[in-house]
């Protein structure tokens, strides 16, 4: 009966709830983990000031994803530092509502 308890206890909550037990009796620090990230490399193909993104034509990120051309939610001072055109290195990850974001943007060779 108590599992059936704590079954349905974990079953309601919401992830963010989970995520923040503390498991420090289990060896295990406590709070949320970070984003897991990964290198890219790529071009600016559009700055979407209005979403907050870049649209990216990216390579390809061995064992993670082939190349593509995809939407990227970067910080806000991010938009005023690139431009179309732009070959840029960053980290790739997803945040926590689980959208694609570049970490640490920079600007490698700038448009011509």
């Amino acid at each position: 009966m108590k599992t059936r308890l704590v079954a349905l206890a974990l079953s309601v909550l919401p992830p963010a709830a989970l995520a923040a037990q503390d498991h420090s009796a289990h060896g295990q620090p406590a709070g949320p983990t970070a984003p897991k990230l990964h290198p890219l490399t790529g071009v600016v193909v559009e700055v979407m000031a209005e979403k907050q993104a870049l649209l990216v034509k990216h390579d390809e990120i061995p064992g993670v994803m082939r190349a593509m051309t995809m939407m990227f939610r970067v910080e806000a001072g991010v938009l005023g530092q690139v431009k179309k055109g732009d070959a840029i290195k960053a980290q790739m990850g997803r945040n926590e509502e689980n959208r694609w974001i570049l970490r640490d943007v920079q600007v490698v060779a700038a448009a011509k």
